[in-house]
């Protein structure tokens, strides 16, 4: 193998690192916001009141201005 062909091949590879990195990132954020929805879901009606989530039922009394 030449240098020329050595050493554009280990360019393309390093070229897709960002790519890889950019996806572990994004598959991380998705588990972490995974993690978060099912925590929230398992908490209490009034738990979730209490640190300012709106009711249910809030949307469907609100009048439209």
């Amino acid at each position: 193998m030449s240098m020329n062909q050595h050493s554009s091949s280990s360019s393309q590879s390093l070229s897709a690192l960002p790519g890889l990195f950019n996806l572990r990132a994004r598959a991380w954020a998705a588990w972490k916001r995974h993690r978060n929805e099912r925590a929230l879901e398992n908490l209490s009606y009034d738990t979730l009141k209490d640190i300012g989530f709106p009711a249910v039922d809030d949307v469907a009394h609100k009048t439209e201005q």
